[in-house]
């Protein structure tokens, strides 16, 4: 039987918020790949935090814990009646896919990407003197940017139903951003009190959204519309 969620980092069901995080961040150093930890274990860990780090997705989880049907609930459940209800000809069908990918997931991948790829730039500008004013400035503004383009990511997946033949991809791209968010999160945290561990959580978060995104781009590749 696999294991749950809370299992995947070591906890029961009635863990605190403080204790999910705590033993997230420990298996995290333990497992990760570059400390000679296995991918895969490394990436269930991950998958775990995502979920029971996010309010409303771990209210989900926890109502259905047991249920057959966990991974469906992870989204909105309104997005997801809609999608599986209507029923779709095919000339509507492949429109509908095609005005998907170009209206929501090719601005959002652009946005996502506009984040990731100056990360390690600034992390590296900042490294240098991170008590230095100026420099902690210009990373507070790489930050405070990337929450707004971020925040438009989140607006745009909301504002149009994804296409249920095509869901996973809107599935990937949900999480791809929600890493996104959760790590830009733990990086202002870090520019609030120098804590290393939320710069650290916050460049973990980032490289599995690169991971998605990756995903997401072979994915999009057998598309056909």
């Amino acid at each position: 039987m696999s294991k749950n969620l809370y299992e995947e980092l070591g906890l029961n069901k009635n863990a605190t918020k403080s204790e999910i995080k705590s033993s997230y961040r420990n298996l995290v150093k333990k497992h990760h790949p570059d400390a000679g930890g296995e991918k895969e274990r490394f990436l269930a860990i991950q998958n775990a935090w995502e979920t029971l780090n996010d309010p409303l997705k771990k209210e989900q989880y926890d109502k259905t814990l047991f249920s057959v049907n966990q991974t469906s609930n992870f989204i909105n459940e309104d997005w997801q009646d809609n999608v599986n209800t209507k029923k779709y000809n095919s000339t509507k069908k492949d429109n509908d896919i095609k005005n998907w990918i170009k209206n929501i997931y090719d601005p959002a991948n652009r946005f996502i990407s506009q984040i990731i790829k100056p990360l390690n730039q600034e992390i590296k500008k900042l490294s240098a003197d991170p008590y230095d004013d100026e420099l902690m400035n210009e990373f507070c503004s790489y930050i405070d940017l990337s929450q707004k383009k971020i925040e438009k990511v989140d607006k745009l997946f909301k504002s149009t139903s994804v296409p249920n033949s095509i869901s996973s991809l809107g599935l990937d791209l949900y999480h791809c951003f929600s890493q996104v968010k959760d790590a830009l999160s733990e990086l202002d945290k870090y520019t609030q009190g120098y804590v290393d561990d939320y710069l650290f959580d916050g460049k973990e978060m980032m490289k599995e959204a690169k991971r998605i995104q990756s995903k997401m781009a072979e994915e999009k590749k057998f598309i056909i519309y």
